[in-house]
């Protein structure tokens, strides 16, 4: 439970911090950072158990596949070394930046936001690097580009373009990311990290682990700011130095150096790797070191610092033995103390002197002097000074590039470029010290040491670059156990001297140079500064690639921006048929030819609902009437209900039905905005192309049904329901319990459709004016509408509660037999048809919030149905929607009568939505009674017709109020108004 312990420390923070803020403002950072520091401390008691190769892990069934149980989704989580050390990692370095937060953020302005988000980024960077499930890990890879995308984002204007762009660059890994895990899922069989890692089908299928390899780099290098992506993270600069602080040294860009680090264990010894990751790796090390050297900003500079140390590990670990893998584990603590402590000190010299140019500041080493040996510290080790802790890691990732499997001479060239990088690296580690506090023109006289408070915990990481090379000797075991959880061995010593070999000639020749460097340095800075070194910047490139994009959705959305159905379905019908002549060619649909024996007709009543759709499709090409055509589309409907009657789907057939019914008067409600005729007869051209995509349309019709006839079998997971599935199920309905049961999770999806369906109609019919029709389109109701609509209404007092009971028991027995949620929700949406039609004039049928409470409480039950699931056999054992089964009072029953109902609330919602939205009749000043989507200016609306209203009185009759009087009855002596007098 240890792991446990941790992430709900991790997530009490999360919770706590809104109101720890309101309650001590900014220094709401020392009691989060007690949590964080009580949640390290909790793991690093069991720190020995780990290193001794005994991991922790914690598994709950979170998705449970009957089907296949070696794949059921679980909330797993497993700390072996390399995890531990990652979270260790951003537990002590977030709790020194939370303590750096309480000083150095100003009081009372978004400090909520700011720990709220801080201590959620601290939870995702732990679910992510804790990950024992594909899921669990995908899930945490987005929930830290969002926290960092909305850190970076609340610095106001100046953050928002760089946040766009970080959001994109890191989707676009998540997206690679998932990819790629779907792929090792599927073939390996498993959605299990541990089980991936440990599958014997990468040395298999060579193909495939080559694919998933650049995939998972790609992912990383998005991360981790690696070229094409590098860009990102200077932008991110933008964001509060805390955030820096802790985005650079253990949170975001640690996370793409995990992943690479975590697959290594299959993918260390594939070429594609290895050289993708070290020419990548090494390549972004000198371009952005190059890059840093030209910067004037220290924030900037320091972040292109980054992106090149990044480049450094990331070139370690590509080459892939046991000691590289040890040298960039290495190097990530030495890099998570320097960078973490320039980042907050570079805070502190803002804080301080009002600037973090170098053009703007002046001496300040004797201003301030803890900060200056501070940071001296911190840029020494970066520069690999000896006896900076950064020194030996230095080393160590050179000792590991020499043994790249590039042979001799790239070798060599990989090891020049390294030491270009160090140099470089030296040249810009010396500008921030020189820069900040020797060589700058202002005046400084006016600037103090900052308090204690504010540069001590600044200070305290880099601090820990000197004395670590005093106890080196007890962080070999640590490296060797991290190595170890990725399935390699090695022997760690780390020491300062190793003897003279190449990686300390490169480095004492890389010293000599910048020190020489340094006397020159005003000189050598110059002609880098300002220079335009690349045909394009990143973000140049990002804007032509968004420009590119955009063109080709533009055209593409030309296709479809139109709203003759011919040019709709023109090109539905040429994939059709470019799909079936390819199937043609090959061997079938999973080997069944499209050659099947087609035997003659064994069912003389199919012609009857074939003469049904053939009439109605002749009648509605024929017609030129609006109201008759869409006659004609319910009576070609009623055809294939029947249709679906005698192939013995009664369940299916209900729903189309009722469907069918409610479709109808959904039409005539739009109809009644449009002309009574359809357009003009058309030319001879337009008939001429509209009989060719009809003739077509019917042949791609004709090809799928011949095609698949010869699959008339049924299939082997068939065969598995219908054994199968009433025992586990206790229903006999199958269809049913598939939809609630095996697939609801589908199903939840499509519950979720519909609900979207009725925010869709609200948007929509808030676009329209307050009297969405013109003159002539929708004429006020008749004389007699009031009295003609009696008869109607006094049957509705027979049907609607025969419908009632109907919807009743049709809810009830679909497990069992036809039936269900969703036909019941129909049954039930036919009777609220029929009371509309039963009005003499448009009416509300429901109140205004009715439509979004009954959507929303439906989606709401699905989901706590879900939940509910997890109770299966005993807390832990379920998963989501996985459902109980039971019996009392003589029934059966299952959780997924929850479920089911609801679907039924879910589809009243979205029925009742249309009919209030498209037929409710409201007086004017009354919209937004009913409907509060409505605006209340529609001259603020786009493409708003103007209305001419014939009779400013409101020539419309008022609604009868139901609640005021009997159904169906009028007032003595009241008359139908807008009709003959």
């Amino acid at each position: 439970m240890t792991l446990v312990y941790v992430v709900l420390l991790a997530a009490l923070a999360v919770v706590l911090a809104p109101v720890t803020v309101k309650v001590c403002d900014r220094a709401a950072g020392w009691p989060l950072a007690a949590l964080f520091v009580a949640a390290a401390a909790v793991l690093g008691s069991r720190l020995p158990q780990v290193l001794d190769g005994e991991p922790l892990t914690v598994t709950v069934t979170w998705v449970r596949d009957f089907l296949a149980p070696g794949v059921d989704v679980s909330f797993s989580l497993r700390g072996d070394a390399l995890s531990v050390f990652f979270a260790l990692l951003a537990l002590v370095i977030g709790s020194v930046v939370f303590i750096y937060s309480a000083a150095y953020l100003p009081k009372g302005h978004g400090n909520t936001s700011f720990y709220t988000l801080m201590t959620a980024f601290t939870l995702s960077i732990l679910l992510l690097v804790l990950a024992n499930d594909v899921v669990v890990l995908f899930l945490a890879w987005e929930l830290v580009s969002l926290a960092s995308f909305m850190l970076i984002a609340r610095s106001g204007s100046s953050g928002e373009a760089g946040s766009q762009r970080t959001l994109v660059l890191t989707f676009i890994g998540g997206l690679t990311l998932l990819t790629a895990l779907a792929v090792a899922a599927t073939a390996t069989g498993t959605t299990s990290i541990e089980g991936i890692l440990a599958s014997g089908v990468w040395e298999q299928r060579p193909g495939v682990t080559a694919a998933v390899a650049v995939l998972v780099a790609v992912s990383a290098f998005t991360k981790s700011a690696q070229f094409p992506f590098h860009f990102w993270l200077p932008e991110a600069m933008a964001a509060a130095t805390p955030v820096s602080a802790f985005l650079h040294a253990a949170a975001v860009v640690k996370a793409g150096v995990y992943l690479l680090i975590r697959f290594s264990t299959i993918f260390h010894d594939v070429a594609v790797w290895n050289v993708l990751l070290i020419v990548v790796g090494m390549g972004t090390a000198v371009m952005s070191a190059v890059f840093a050297v030209q910067k004037t900003d220290l924030k900037k500079l320091t972040a292109y610092s980054t992106v090149s140390h990044l480049g450094w590990i990331v070139a370690t670990i590509g080459v892939g033995t046991p000691f590289a893998i040890g040298a960039a584990v290495v190097h990530t603590l030495a890099h998570a103390l320097f960078k973490s402590s320039l980042f907050m000190l570079i805070g502190v010299i803002d804080h301080e002197a009002g600037s973090r140019d170098i053009r703007r500041l002046g001496k300040l080493w004797n201003k301030m002097p803890w900060t200056f040996g501070a940071v001296l510290i911190g840029a020494a080790s970066m520069a690999a000074v000896p006896p900076l802790f950064g020194f030996v890691s230095k080393e160590g990732m050179l000792t590991a590039l020499a043994d790249a499997p590039f042979g001799t001479a790239g070798t060599i060239v990989l090891l020049a470029a390294a030491a270009v990088g160090a140099f470089f690296t030296f040249t810009y580690s010396a500008k921030i010290v020189f820069g900040a506090f020797v060589d700058g023109p202002r005046d400084m006289s006016g600037v103090h040491e900052a308090p204690v408070r504010l540069w001590l915990p600044a200070a305290l990481p880099g601090f820990m670059s000197l004395p670590v090379v005093f106890f080196m000797g007890a962080l070999d075991g640590p490296v060797d156990a991290v190595v170890a959880a990725v399935g390699m061995e090695t022997h760690t010593h780390l020491s300062l001297w190793h003897g003279i070999n190449t990686p300390l000639l490169i480095s004492v020749a890389v010293l000599a140079v910048g020190a020489v460097g340094m006397v020159y340095r005003k000189s050598l800075w110059a002609a880098f500064e300002g220079k335009r070194l690349v045909p394009a910047t990143g973000n140049e490139l990002l804007e032509g690639v968004h420009k590119a994009a955009t063109s080709v959705g533009v055209f593409v959305g030309k296709m479809s921006d139109t709203h003759n159905p011919s040019r709709l379905i023109l090109p539905i019908i040429v994939l059709i048929l470019a799909l079936t002549g390819a199937t043609v060619l090959s061997d079938g649909v999973d080997g069944v030819p499209l050659a099947p024996r087609v035997e003659g007709l064994d069912n003389a009543w199919d012609l009857l609902p074939l003469a049904i759709v053939a009439l109605s499709m002749w009648g509605l090409v024929r017609t030129r009437n609006r109201l008759t055509g869409a006659v004609m589309i319910g009576t070609a409907g009623t055809g294939v209900t029947l249709q679906m009657f005698l192939l013995g789907a009664p369940d299916v057939a209900l729903t189309q039905f009722t469907v069918e019914a409610l479709s109808v008067i959904v039409m005539m409600m739009v109809l009644r905005y449009l002309p009574e005729k359809f357009h003009p007869v058309p030319d001879t051209e337009r008939k001429v192309g509209s009989i060719v995509i009809a003739v077509l349309a019917g042949v791609a019709a004709f090809l799928g049904v011949w095609g698949l006839m010869g699959r008339n079998g049924r299939s082997d997971l068939a065969l598995w329901y219908l054994s199968e599935a009433p025992g586990i199920t206790g229903g006999d309905n199958v269809v049913a319990t598939i939809i609630v049961e095996f697939r609801a999770l589908d199903t939840l999806g499509e519950l979720s459709v519909l609900g979207m369906a009725a925010v869709v109609i609200a948007a929509i019919t808030s676009t329209l004016p307050r009297f969405p029709f013109t003159s002539g389109t929708r004429p006020a109701p008749f004389g007699q509408s009031q009295l003609n609509s009696v008869p109607l209404r006094k049957g509705l007092s027979i049907v609607v509660p025969i419908l009632v009971v109907l919807s009743v028991l049709v809810f009830f027995r679909g497990h069992n037999e036809s039936g269900g949620g969703f036909p019941a929700a129909l049954i039930m949406g036919a009777a609220i048809g029929l009371t509309y039609l039963s009005r003499g004039s448009d009416e509300i049928v429901f109140g205004r919030m009715t439509p979004i409470h009954l959507t929303g409480v439906g989606i709401i039950i699905a989901l706590a149905a879900g939940f509910i699931g997890y109770w299966h056999g005993g807390l832990g054992n379920g998963g989501f929607l996985t459902a109980i089964h039971g019996h009392a009072f003589g029934q059966h029953w299952t959780t997924s009568l929850i479920f089911d109902l609801g679907i039924y609330l879910a589809v009243l919602g979205m029925l009742t939505m249309a009919i209030n939205a498209l037929g409710g009749y409201l007086r004017p000043g009354t919209e937004r009674d009913y409907l509060p989507w409505i605006h209340d200016d529609n001259s603020s609306l786009p493409n708003t017709p103007q209305i001419a209203v014939e009779d400013a009185d409101d020539p419309y009759p008022a609604p009868i109020n139901p609640s005021s009087r009997p159904l169906g009855l009028l007032d003595r002596g009241e008359r139908p108004q807008g009709g003959v007098k």
